[in-house]
Formats: C-alpha cells, structure tokens, sequence
C-alpha cells in the first residue's frame, strides 16, 4: 500500500513534442524544464532514437506524428519509418531537444547540390580576381541571418535562414581567398541571440560588418545605423553599451552607398536605403550594414543568381573607403 502511494506521489516532468516536415526532412522538437533537458541522454541510430530522461514523465504530443513512440519509464524509444541521416542538437531559451531526420535520397541530392555549389564558386571566385580594385579592409564578419527554429521569410521550401548563410559562407570563401580574416556569426543551421551575435561582432573588431536578410518585397534594401538624439531607444540602449556605433556612423553610411551601387550596376534596378536604429547594426563597433535581399518569392535563389549577388557584395566592399 505504502509503495502504490509513492509511486502516485511521484512527481513527473512535462515533456511536449513537436515536428515539421519540409522536403525530405523531418524536425522534432521536445521543450521541457532547462535541468531536465540537460540531463537527458540520447543514442540516435539509423532507424532509430532512444532518450533517457533523468526522472519519469508525461508526454504531450502533437497528433499524426511520422514515426513511432514507445514510452516506458524514464525511457522514450522513437521508430522511425524509414532509414535516414539524424543531427542532434541541445538547444537552450527555451531548453529543448532537436533532431533533424533526413532521408537517404535528399541526402545523394544535397551531395551533387554542393558539387554544382563548389563549381559556382570557383567561377564567382575567377570573377572576383579580375576585379582590379584591391580590398583595403582586412577582418570581416559576415552575419547569416535567423537560423535554427527562426526561419525568417520562406517561400516553398526556400527560408531565409538557408539563403542567409549560403550566401555568408560563399562570402568568406571568397575573402579568405584574398587572404582577409572572415568569421561568421553561425556556420551551421543554428538559432544564434541577437546579444551573441553583438558580442562576436565586437570582440573581433572587425573592419567591416554585414548582416544579411531577405525583405519582404522584391526590392533590395540596405540599412546602415541611425541614432535619434531626441530620444532613447529602450531596446538599442540595452544592447548598445555606451553606443559603439557612434564613431563609424559615417563610414556605415558610406558602406552601405558602395555596396548599394555595386548592386545597382550589376542588377539594373533601384536599391532602397535606408538609416534605422537597429539594435544589431547600432551595437556594432565597426562600419556597419545591413542587406536585405529580394524575398524567395520574387527571386530564384539557384547558383547563377547567388554568384551574382556575392559578386556585387564583393565589388561594393572592393570600393569601399577608396
């Protein structure tokens, strides 16, 4: 009697999960308390993916989910349907488990995508070397905007998130290529705070800074900072910490005319500027831009257009400060 009592005394931990499918690829999330997550172990298989939670718990659960579950105890069994590549990420604010599940044949089609990618990229690179104007600037941080769960815009199944990031990896290849210092706010398809991104920014003191979005119009639109002396930004002030972007406000205005021009002259089209207090770009302690590119909706984002776009980022960079 005493042990049935106990074991109804027990108490359990809520653990909610979720999914979303795209193409190929299936996303389940499990949120619960952060100490709890952390303890929680997990072995993933081909077919398969165990979770060995540190105490017992209550499962919430979406409906229709692709895959099996098997609770028991402090063990939850996950059968998937079919054979696939799965990345595992522990993820904080909130605490959350995510896996990525992919299927075998996205797999072999993302393998010949990258073929094509790399040749796009030898060619954009053999484009940017006739270029005879040399780049002064020599540290830059490229930011690829949204990444992880935050999607940003989307279109199909082309996010802003994946535009963001391939095109800040295809940048610094060709940087680095030219023998500059590139890091980049994410390397992989990750959430990253808007405070960690400030702080990356700032502790590489880099010479030039670019974040890059998609808008939600067909239009390319360039910010650069702006600060409103009338008033006081509650949001800005918090993360700027004593204004860093005070003394480049001058050199981003700059910045942003040179790469708008460049697109200009490479896309045949008028670019909206335009100066805002953004907390990323006003935090920043180097000259600073952000681009938003046209949405996915309007633009085909394939290998050609990409090597277009990094091509005119490079030549607006290239005559910045000449």
């Amino acid at each position: 009697m005493l042990t049935v009592v106990s074991l109804s005394a027990e108490k359990k931990t809520e653990v909610s999960v979720k999914f979303s499918k795209q193409e190929g690829l299936i996303r389940v999330v499990f949120e619960a308390e952060e100490s709890f997550i952390n303890k929680t172990k997990v072995i993933t298989l081909s077919s398969q993916i165990k979770i060995q939670f540190p105490e017992s718990f209550n499962l919430t659960a979406q409906k229709n989910l692709p895959f099996e579950m098997v609770p028991k105890d402090k063990l939850l069994v996950m059968n998937l349907k079919e054979q696939g590549e799965i990345k595992f990420f522990r993820l904080s604010s909130p605490a959350r488990l995510v896996f990525d599940i992919q299927k075998k044949e996205i797999q072999k089609e993302k393998q010949t995508e990258k073929k094509i990618e790399k040749q796009a990229e030898k060619q954009t690179e053999k484009t940017a070397e006739k270029q005879p104007v040399p780049i002064l600037s020599k540290v830059f941080v490229i930011d690829a905007g949204h990444g992880g769960y935050d999607f940003g815009i989307t279109s199909g199944d082309v996010s802003e998130k994946d535009i963001s990031l391939s095109l800040a990896k295809d940048l610094s290849t060709i940087l680095s290529r030219k023998n500059k210092k590139v890091f980049l706010t994410r390397k992989v398809d990750q959430y990253i705070s808007l405070a960690d991104r400030i702080n990356l920014v700032n502790q590489k003191s880099p010479d030039v800074f670019i974040s890059l979005h998609s808008s939600m119009s067909e239009k390319f639109i360039l910010y650069s900072p702006k600060f409103d002396e009338q008033g006081s930004n509650e949001i800005v002030d918090f993360y700027s910490i004593s204004s860093r972007q005070r003394k480049y406000i001058e050199k981003s205005k700059a910045l942003s005319v040179s790469i708008g021009k460049a697109i200009e002259a490479e896309f045949k089209t008028d670019i909206i500027r335009r100066e805002m207090p953004l907390p990323l770009l006003n935090s920043a302690g180097a000259p600073s831009v952000l681009i938003e590119l046209p949405s996915p909706k309007f633009m085909v984002y394939d290998q050609q257009m990409k090597a277009r776009l990094e091509n005119s980022i490079f030549n607006g960079v290239a005559t910045y400060g000449q």
